[in-house]
């Protein structure tokens, strides 16, 4: 075969390969990406993937590659976890080698980050992504996830946390999938299709061979049998592997023509083999993985060479192949696996389970990670005694590895193996496994699997009612309000608090009040939530609750800062922050600072004292170890509040601080939305892009207002920056359905108003005509920030209103009346608030709406250049460009302008004797727009450019419009 860069060319596969390659020169400088490989079972996919590795192994890449297996009780990280096991081998260098050695030792057991109390858990998505971050500091790093349409939901959540979390790593994630599965795989066609969504990811379908490549297959599979083409190319319509498969029978002898299905070419293969052989290819294909030999070895009853001699003729036959990691062996494809399988008879299949099981059970062969094989084994095996205490063990190492959609997965089965076992085993009750399984779920973000199994909990109750009904209830109300069902998450919190005992019980009513009115602060439905957590509050000196007595305050201030009262708000806070430290919980201490930071940084527009508060708060959660967690909270309040005051470049530097923190979870969206907003800025788009294709990715499941509606607000700042105004409007559009569904933080609707009715006045001023529904939408919702704002205290209304101002002026541009006084009035309004931005933002309107009415306006030109002048020192790259912009057409030089050069007598063309405005006029006019359209962009009379238009005509000698656009293309420098 051709070699082209030291890459030996798969037939009909060159582009494909290419596309691989050249995804890792570009991890290989220093560019984090991701290659999705889809296929039909049999086209190609693996073949590919292979002769890739070989080309990065070769380039002393550090290459992980693992398969998913096609078992439901798969152990979490599966092909994560066997990659590392198996590079350990194949490590280009000694401290490569070490390093994967040691991480295959400490990844499962990574539980805790080792501090001497209890501590945050530690999530293996960040252990995994510390280990290939600290791998491709010396080498590139490829990780290969084969069969993702098998993989367990850990690893999905890993490829794609992979893909947003890492960027400038050389680091390259490769995952392959059978197109004809995701359908068929819970939540795969959806993680596939956000994937697909973010730039970083290349997504490449591997098509059917085409005939001309099968023929030159055949060829070289069988020298000198040219007939052989027409019968492979209808068996395998271009199918690699039904292809090969078809040669290979042929060849074997196969006297009475080829068998009619893929099942009967497989079969015919393997009974080819000797007896031992065949036993030895039926428990391979029983098996979970690449088979470890010694394991192997326990499962079958041959003698040692017996059983070499064995694999020997399977791989000779091409039936059994050695891993590619030299970790043990499999069916060299999944499709002869699932036909050597099914061939079994259910006696057979019985047996091979409880060999495996009683195998993996010896402490000579397992290996951590083993339990979900052994569980899966024994349930296979029919024997639910055994299969219940490896099912439960299997939940529990889940568990162990924070795995929480396997744990769930596990503890159903054990649920369901529980009423099969003779005589209940201790406490292993059906009643405890549905319990944990809901527990998992709520930890696996599986909120709405949560819900079904506490309704389920609450069915097989005798008597729904007292205690225990009460707190199930309320934990179903904590999991309808994570799904967004705020409405039902109330009902739900009701019916749990009047499921209480009317007598004692003040402990568990002051923990199901203080989680309902938690619930509802972060729904935004402020009031509710002050109104429950004062019920809350009510009980705390009964139930000597002061750690839950901490955490109502905290609630409590913020829904009254908001809504009643600033100054006793605060109070609360402070109250809860003292009763939290006299406590000495971390956890509570965290939230006081929290919700104190968030309302000084934020809502109340104290933005100086929320940076330092913020910043105080950080030194003190480094010392309580919660540096990660609320301390990553507090940095990103203080680097909106910078942003606003027009300290972007201290803004920044909080930034960075808390990413270099390695946040997880909603504290790394919210700092890659804080930094999105700097990038936005500043004009670094791309990179914005970047960031919000990552909350999207990672927060896909995310209905809840308070993260939705800011990724709406910037991802239609986005498009308004890239001249999309229709795309702004309908991310607009999805923001207003978000906030109708019940939120009360009318501060963060604001910005998401303004950018409406932006959105709708570019799209009118560039003559277009905007969906009605969207405008009379956006319209309601001014009228209804207007009305609610005055149920606000002072400090929020006073920056509502500033919004309400320039939302009515955009109006008023889109309606074709720009209003400078109420341009004016906003931009006072933004100066008196310190927030120099939008405050520039505004002049340049007020400027522009100015020189719509008088175009030699001197105000005009005074409010121009104090936002450009703003806008430089902000490096506010694109809203100093539209001042420019603006500038250059109402020709009002923003600095002292220098003098031009004089034409020399070389460059005299037509368009030379143009003065400056009838070039201007006619770089106008080469638009296509009419002359009151260029009068309006230039802030001229319309005779004014019937003028420059008849003495542009005369000048460069021509009689039409088109004409004199010919001309001007001409003029221009060619590429």
């Amino acid at each position: 075969m051709a070699e082209t860069e030291g890459v030996s060319e798969l037939r009909g596969r060159a582009r494909e390969l290419s596309v691989l390659v050249d995804a890792f020169r570009s991890t290989s400088v220093g560019q984090a990406g991701a290659v999705l490989v889809g296929g039909d079972a049999g086209v190609g996919k693996s073949s590919l993937v292979a002769e890739f590795v070989r080309h990065a192994r070769e380039r002393e890449a550090v290459v992980l590659v693992g398969s998913a297996i096609d078992i439901a009780d798969a152990p979490p990280f599966w092909p994560v976890l066997s990659a590392i096991r198996g590079a350990v081998r194949v490590a280009p260098d000694d401290h490569s080698r070490t390093m994967l050695r040691e991480w295959s030792r400490r990844l499962p057991q990574a539980q805790s980050d080792g501090g001497a109390r209890p501590a945050q858990p530690v999530r293996l998505l960040d252990v995994v992504t510390q280990l290939i971050t600290e791998l491709a500091e010396r080498r590139p790093v490829v990780l290969v996830t084969e069969d993702l349409q098998w993989a367990d939901r850990s690893t999905r959540d890993l490829v794609a946390y992979l893909v947003a979390t890492l960027t400038h790593e050389p680091v390259l994630v490769v995952a392959t999938y059978r197109n004809d599965s995701p359908g068929s795989t819970p939540g795969l066609s959806s993680a596939l299709a956000e994937l697909r969504r973010h730039q970083k990811v290349t997504a490449m379908e591997v098509a059917p061979l085409p005939r001309a490549v099968v023929a030159e297959l055949v060829a070289h599979w069988a020298p000198g049998r040219p007939e052989l083409e027409q019968l492979v190319w209808q068996r395998s319509a271009g199918n690699a592997f039904i292809a090969e498969e078809t040669v290979r029978a042929v060849l074997g002898g196969d006297a009475h023509g080829l068998p009619t299905t893929l099942r009967e070419i497989v079969l015919s293969r393997v009974a080819l083999l000797s007896p031992t052989a065949r036993q030895v290819v039926r428990a391979i294909a029983i098996g979970v993985g690449p088979l470890r030999h010694q394991l192997l070895a326990a499962v079958i009853d041959l003698p040692a060479a017996g059983l070499l001699e064995s694999i020997r003729e399977a791989v000779a036959h091409g039936i059994a192949s050695v891993d590619e990691n030299g970790y043990g062996y499999r069916l060299r494809h999944g499709l002869m696996t699932e036909v050597v399988v099914g061939d079994l008879l259910p006696g057979e299949r019985i047996d091979l389970h409880r060999r495996y099981a009683l195998a993996l059970s010896d402490s000579h062969v397992a290996q951590p990670g083993f339990a979900a094989q052994i569980a899966h084994h024994w349930y296979e095996a029919d024997e639910p005694e055994p299969a219940l205490s490896a099912g439960v063990a299997a939940a529990r190492a889940s568990e162990g590895v924070h795995a929480h959609a396997e744990a769930c997965r596990h503890w159903l089965r054990a649920a369901e193996l529980v009423a099969l076992v003779a005589g209940e085993p201790p406490g292993i009750s059906r009643t405890t496994c549905l319990d944990r399984a809901a527990r998992a779920a709520e930890l696996a973000g599986d909120h709405d699997v949560a819900v079904k199994l506490l309704d389920q909990l609450l069915g097989d109750q005798d008597q729904p009612s007292g205690l225990p009904a009460a707190l199930l209830h309320a934990r179903k109300g904590r999991a309808l309000a994570a799904l967004g069902l705020v409405a039902e998450a109330e009902q739900t919190y009701r019916a749990a608090t009047a499921l209480l005992p009317v007598d004692g019980a003040e402990a568990e009513r002051a923990q199901v009040l203080a989680a309902h009115s938690g619930t509802l602060l972060q729904a935004m439905d402020f009031a509710g939530a002050r109104t429950v957590a004062l019920r809350a509050l009510s009980l705390v000196p009964r139930a000597k609750a002061t750690t839950v007595e901490a955490r109502i305050l905290a609630v409590l201030g913020f829904s009254l800062a908001y809504l009643e009262d600033a100054a006793a708000g605060a109070a609360a806070i402070a109250e809860g922050l003292a009763v939290a430290e006299r406590t000495g919980e971390p956890e509570a201490i965290g939230e006081a600072y929290l919700r104190r930071a968030e309302l000084l940084a934020g809502p109340l527009n104290q933005l100086v004292e929320g940076v330092a508060f913020a910043r105080q708060g950080v030194e003190r959660m480094q010392s309580l170890g919660l540096a990660r967690t609320a301390g990553v909270a507090l940095l990103t309040y203080a680097a909106n509040a910078l942003f606003r005051l027009g300290q972007w470049e201290d803004a920044r530097r909080a930034v960075a601080q808390a990413w270099e923190l390695a946040p997880s979870g909603a504290a790394a969206l919210d700092v890659r939305l804080a930094r999105c907003r700097i990038d936005l800025g500043q004009g670094k788009l791309d990179a914005a892009a970047v960031d919000l294709e990552a909350v999207e990715l990672l927060a896909r499941s995310t209905t809840g207002p308070r993260q939705r509606i800011p990724l709406l607000v910037l991802l239609s700042a986005l498009k308004l920056w890239r001249r999309d105004p229709a795309a702004a409007l309908q991310q607009v559009d999805e923001g207003l359905a978000v906030a109708e569904a019940g939120a009360d933080d009318l501060w963060s609707v604001a910005p998401l108003v303004w950018h409406g009715t932006r959105a709708w006045a570019d799209i009118a001023t560039a003559g277009e005509v905007p969906p009605t529904a969207q405008v009379q939408r956006v319209r309601h919702h001014c009228a209804e920030l207007a009305r609610r704002a005055e149920d606000t205290v002072p400090a929020v209304r006073a920056v509502i209103e500033a919004f309400i101002v320039m939302s009515l002026a955009e109006m008023a541009r889109a309606e074709g009346a720009p209003d400078p006084l109420g341009w004016e009035r906003a931009a006072d309004t933004w100066e008196r608030h310190r927030q120099p931005y939008p405050a520039a933002y505004s002049r340049m309107r007020q400027a522009e709406a100015l020189l719509a009415r008088q175009p030699r306006s001197a105000e005009a030109a005074d409010a121009l250049r104090g936002a450009g002048t703003v806008a430089r020192r902000l490096g506010a790259l694109p809203l100093l460009d539209d001042i420019a912009d603006l500038a250059t057409r109402a020709r009002i030089p923003l600095d002292e302008p220098a003098s031009p050069d004089p034409p020399s007598a070389e460059s005299s063309t037509p368009i030379n004797r143009l003065t400056t405005r009838e070039l201007e006029v006619l770089h106008e006019l080469a638009k296509g727009l009419t002359n009151r359209e260029i009068a309006q962009r230039l802030f001229i009379s319309d005779k004014t450019v019937s003028v420059h238009v008849a003495r542009i005509f005369t000048k460069i000698g021509v009689h039409s419009r088109v004409q004199a656009s010919a001309v001007l293309q001409r003029s221009r420098p060619q590429a």
